[in-house]
């Protein structure tokens, strides 16, 4: 039996193998060139916006315009009629005067009992002023008014509000009467001055608001010192 011939490799054996090697490791390098980089997904990524976004600005324009308003303001209002008192509104001139005449002969008529059975000496003396003045204005009303309206008769009853009452009770009664009374009379000569239908009523209106208000600043600064005794 004859021995195995050692295994042998011609050279052209050896040229095939390398060159089928180097082929197939050419193609390996190949393919990994030309696979495209991963993507830098946090370079393209933004970050997340944690700014907290401010407040919402919950101020309504009415409150600013009451601030505005409030800070703007400086008109003296303590003589001024409470919102709910304000006469607003077309008037004729003979509905103006018949209502300044009968508020006018109602504040004589409270007064003339404050001076008579009153007993604070601030109490009398104003109401002789009021008494004096609104005499003088309701001969302007009549004047302006001619035959248009009825004067009134003075009242020969206590008026409501101060039936009963003398002394201190009295002048206390009739200074909070005339607090009240005069805001309504300020109120209604402020919207005759504006709205009253001819020129001559404007103009009676106008002029005599200052004396109404000083009344009304009297009357409410007395009613402020007998509160506070």
């Amino acid at each position: 039996m004859k021995p195995l011939e050692s295994f042998r490799i011609t050279p052209v054996a050896a040229a095939v193998f390398v060159a089928s090697a180097l082929l197939a490791s050419g193609c390996n390098k190949h393919a990994d060139d030309t696979m495209p980089p991963a993507a830098d997904t946090a370079a393209t990524t933004p970050p997340a916006d944690t700014t907290t976004p401010p407040p919402a600005d919950t101020t309504t324009p009415s409150d600013n315009m009451a601030g505005d308003t409030g800070a703007m303001s400086g008109a003296d209002t303590s003589a001024m009629p409470p919102a709910d008192m304000a006469a607003t509104g077309p008037v004729t001139d003979t509905q103006f005067y018949q209502d300044a005449l009968n508020d006018g002969q109602k504040e004589i008529d409270a007064s003339k009992m404050e001076s008579a059975s009153g007993s604070s000496a601030d109490a009398k003396k104003l109401a002789d002023k009021l008494i004096a003045d609104h005499t003088a204005m309701g001969k302007k009303v009549k004047a302006a008014a001619g035959t248009g309206v009825t004067a009134p008769a003075p009242d020969t009853a206590p008026p409501a509000d101060l039936q009963g009452k003398t002394g201190a009770d009295l002048d206390k009664a009739w200074v909070d009467m005339m607090v009240t009374d005069h805001q309504k009379a300020v109120s209604m000569f402020e919207n005759a001055s504006k709205n009253a239908s001819t020129d001559d009523a404007k103009k009676l209106a106008t002029d005599a608001l200052p004396t109404l208000r000083e009344h009304l600043k009297a009357a409410q600064d007395l009613q402020s010192k007998m509160g506070a005794m």
